[in-house]
């Protein structure tokens, strides 16, 4: 796994996601519904939004960002949990198109606990949010991680290829995966120890196993409650109470796939 983290940089990002037209220039392809060009007023957009970006960054990571500017933008549609959210991949170069640096613009959605903590006062920007709970939580981070805001919406900026890397826990066996589960477990408890009163957790988690027991006892339902809402969902779209469609279709009012699957012509700087 830390094999495949380390090779997964920007420049393997360009491989994966752009293609060279004529002249050698860079750009990303247009692969419905997973990856295809924005209008140029969306385009536009998230380009301006990286200004007010740049002001999240330290000084010395600013100096690095002024040494990309952009030439692309798309829309990529990202993991289970951010399906329906905007979600911007943006092709910056440095020195040529051998110098990449891809950015992701995310939105950033209100933390789902927000309903049930009326004494907590509400977040103003909900990529901020994300941003510093992430500095907070993690020994090391992603040194371009920042936000900004596009048409009014939120959104958490970072890079897209950043050595990040995983493994299917259904490939584990035996020992390998209780190695797993400690060191998720660690990394887990290292954060919340970060954000909050590592003695006061630490008192109300004791020493006997009485909390390992009930988070298992969770797990084990959640993972049941999982199951049954999805054969529900398959019995109510076999029953036509749901419509599923084939294609991904994107509830976003600002911006729309080519017709055709594809934007032709060159990239221009923008």
């Amino acid at each position: 796994m830390l094999a495949k983290a380390e090779r997964v940089t920007s420049a393997y990002a360009l491989r994966k996601l752009t293609v060279r037209l004529r002249g050698g220039a860079p750009r990303f392809h247009d692969r419905l519904p997973l990856l295809y060009h924005v209008p140029s007023r969306a385009a536009k957009a998230v380009v301006d939004s990286l200004r007010s970006y740049r002001e999240t960054l330290g000084p010395d990571r600013q100096l690095a960002f002024d040494a990309y500017r952009p030439v692309d933008v798309a829309f990529k549609v990202v993991g289970t949990g951010s399906v329906g959210t905007r979600d911007f991949v943006v092709l910056l170069l440095g020195r040529g198109s051998d110098d990449p640096l891809l950015l992701q613009v995310k939105e950033a959605l209100p933390s789902c606990y927000a309903p049930y903590l009326p004494d907590v006062a509400p977040c103003p920007h909900q990529g901020r949010r994300v941003a510093e709970g992430q500095h907070r939580m993690q020994s090391e981070t992603d040194p371009l991680l920042g936000w900004t805001s596009i048409h009014g919406r939120d959104f958490i900026v970072r890079q897209l290829a950043d050595h990040k890397a995983g493994l299917d826990p259904a490939d584990l066996r035996d020992d390998a995966l209780v190695s797993y589960a400690l060191v998720s477990g660690e990394v887990l408890a290292k954060a919340h120890a970060r954000t909050g009163d590592a003695a006061a957790i630490a008192g109300y988690c004791g020493r006997a196993d009485k909390l390992d027991r009930a988070v298992t006892r969770f797990a084990a339902a959640y993972a049941d409650q999982t199951e049954q809402d999805h054969a529900r969902l398959v019995a109510a779209i076999k029953a036509g109470e749901v419509e599923a469609a084939s294609e991904l279709r994107l509830g976003c009012d600002w911006h729309h796939p080519p017709a055709g699957g594809t934007s032709g012509g060159a990239p221009k700087p923008l």
